[in-house]
């Protein structure tokens, strides 16, 4: 049995859209990004008997909060790029790359690529059903989990498939036994996406090792006048050694890691609002020049330093409290 769904929103169409039903049941913010003709397109396909819905997404331009406490979700950008931050770090998820996420409270934001949408491929499985329970990894400390690219790769496709039969006037797989045999399908994709990651285990250590030593040198210095040589000298190890781990085991290289750690650095502090300026708060993470660090900090947060440091300093001094103020 598979429920199949089309929901399509155009800003021209209709100015407001409940925007949260799209993509999750209660997100705790939604919102459209800014720019010309918006719109949101998102095609779902739910398998109740394995407690799995896949869903193929386009978009603009979006960002979502949500705390997701009852699915594992597996995110396949297929054109543009997802951000996700959560426990204080910042993923970007390229195309052809996936991301797995356990329970967690994370925000997303996806944009497309030069004068194209957005697209992506996700999988939402839920964490109560019986015919994954032998499948699914245990849950650890950390709400990322590992996958298999090749694994994923077959999956992509398999979703791909589906998508393009269901958008057919006389689509297949929505009758049985062809939606009860694709279920199967889907069962056996996302185990081999997990289990295929334990024979690879042994080669990953070393280099999410040489990560995490990494990460602690950088959060440890980032006022310093900080290059990949630096940190690779720290650390023993050749500058290519150093950027093939992080490539491998987070999907980015060292530069764009310290640069996330810089920002979460200036956020909480720009948050804070506790006395300084834009400028000194940016020297103190690290950033030397004033322009980069107000373009990327934008182009990643959405509002510009000096905007989140006048809301800091509201929520630290709100006006009710002000001199002269009644009560």
């Amino acid at each position: 049995m598979l429920n199949y769904q089309s929901r399509h929103w155009e800003e021209n169409a209709r100015s407001r859209a409940d925007f949260g039903s799209f993509l999750f049941s209660a997100p705790d913010h939604f919102n459209m990004s800014k720019g010309r003709d918006r719109k949101l397109t998102v095609n779902s396909a739910e398998f109740p008997k394995i407690g799995t819905s896949l869903l193929s997404v386009t978009s603009t331009g979006h960002e979502i909060d949500l705390a997701d406490n009852k699915y594992l979700t597996v995110m396949i950008p297929t054109h543009g790029q997802t951000r996700v931050r959560l426990d204080r770090r910042t993923t970007v998820i390229e195309e052809g790359a996936a991301l797995a996420l356990g329970p967690s409270e994370r925000w997303t934001q996806v944009e497309g690529g030069r004068h194209e949408d957005y697209r992506a491929n996700l999988a939402k499985i839920s964490l109560d059903s019986a015919p994954l329970r032998h499948v699914l990894p245990v849950m650890k400390d950390t709400p990322v989990l590992p996958t298999s690219p090749l694994a994923v790769a077959g999956f992509k496709a398999l979703i791909h498939y589906l998508f393009s039969d269901l958008a057919t006037s006389m689509p297949t797989l929505i009758h049985r036994p062809a939606s009860d045999l694709f279920a199967a399908l889907v069962l056996e994709h996302i185990r081999m996406i997990f289990m295929m990651v334990e024979d690879q285990a042994a080669c990953e250590r070393p280099q999410q090792a040489l990560v995490r030593r990494a990460e602690d040198f950088m959060v440890a210095h980032l006022e310093d006048p900080l290059t990949v040589p630096i940190i690779a000298e720290a650390l023993g190890v050749s500058v290519r050694q150093l950027q093939n781990a992080f490539r491998q085991s987070v999907g980015q290289s060292p530069w764009e890691r310290l640069t996330a750690h810089r920002l979460d650095k200036a956020r909480r502090n720009l948050l804070s609002g506790a006395g300084q300026t834009v400028t000194a708060i940016a020297f103190d993470c690290g950033f030397s020049h004033l322009g980069r660090f107000a373009q990327t900090y934008r182009s990643t947060f959405g509002e510009t330093p000096s905007a989140t440091l006048r809301r800091g300093r509201a929520e630290r001094c709100p006006a009710s409290a002000l001199p002269g103020q009644p009560g």
